[in-house]
């Protein structure tokens, strides 16, 4: 495979630290290990958090931010090759989907303090880097697809749902539609509402619901945030709106629920 490592690296970002909108020569995947931070690419912002990582693609312009209250530690493995785009068709990557999720980081973690430790200063030293980068990639295509893919069979309806999920992660704050949703998976929304009430109980409206108030729960134990900020927060423009849904799902309203926390914070 015509795949050539190039580079790899870790930050811990300080708070606000950014970096572009510049060009990237190199494919890079980039893994948050702690935090929270944004990815701007391809006319899209992603808000990206511990587990999820994304793809800087070869020769594009792009943007990342880490977060102010909460910056990120990121990774990163740089390379190059003609089958590149062969392994990201694999693993379903595009400039339209550049994001993933993982659960674990611990081979990976230890491949790039071996990466670290290398001295490539020699012809050896080289060729233990690119044994070690497709050792990377092995590890890192086993993560993407851990959870959409049976032991013989590719599950495409898995696919379909985690890139919704996904994409509900990401975008909680925006305005969401199922037609949106199903038009970024390139489904029917009919389909989507269906597979995703198979997989998960739920049907997307409900999911996107519960999502958007778990985040507006961890928001709410932050004083320095009104009701309206944590709203809009997670995507209602409408404070009156947040406080009915809030309610629905958790019982009380936000207040209520917030006055609840700080006496068990005390």
């Amino acid at each position: 495979m015509n795949i050539q490592y190039r580079y790899h690296g870790k930050q811990d970002c300080e708070p606000g630290y950014y970096w572009g909108p510049g060009y990237k020569e190199q494919y890079k995947i980039m893994f948050i290990h702690k935090g929270k931070g944004i990815y701007r690419f391809n006319d899209k912002t992603y808000a990206l958090e511990k587990g999820q990582g994304f793809l800087v693609f070869a020769d594009t312009v792009c943007y990342m931010k880490a977060d102010h209250d909460d910056p990120w530690v990121y990774s990163w493995f740089a390379f190059t090759g003609d089958d590149v785009e062969q392994l990201l068709e694999q693993v379903q990557l595009t400039p339209d989907y550049p994001i993933f999720s993982f659960s674990s980081l611990h081979k990976v973690d230890a491949y790039l303090e071996e990466l670290t430790d290398m001295d490539t200063g020699d012809l050896n030293g080289q060729l233990h880097c690119q044994s070690l980068l497709f050792r990377l990639l092995a590890e890192w295509t086993d993560l993407l697809l851990a959870d959409r893919q049976t032991p013989r069979s590719f599950r495409a309806k898995d696919v379909y749902v985690r890139k919704a999920m996904d994409y509900i992660h990401t975008n909680y704050s925006l305005k969401i539609t199922i037609s949106s949703l199903a038009q970024f998976i390139r489904i029917d929304r009919i389909y989507l509402s269906t597979l995703f009430k198979e997989s998960s109980g739920l049907s997307p409206q409900q999911y996107l619901l519960q999502f958007r108030i778990q985040k507006a729960c961890d928001l709410l134990v932050n004083p320095s945030l009104s009701i309206t900020d944590v709203s809009h927060s997670v995507g209602y423009n409408d404070p009156l709106l947040f406080s009915k849904m809030f309610k629905k799902v958790i019982g009380s309203s936000p207040t209520a629920y917030r006055e609840q926390r700080y006496r068990v914070l005390e």
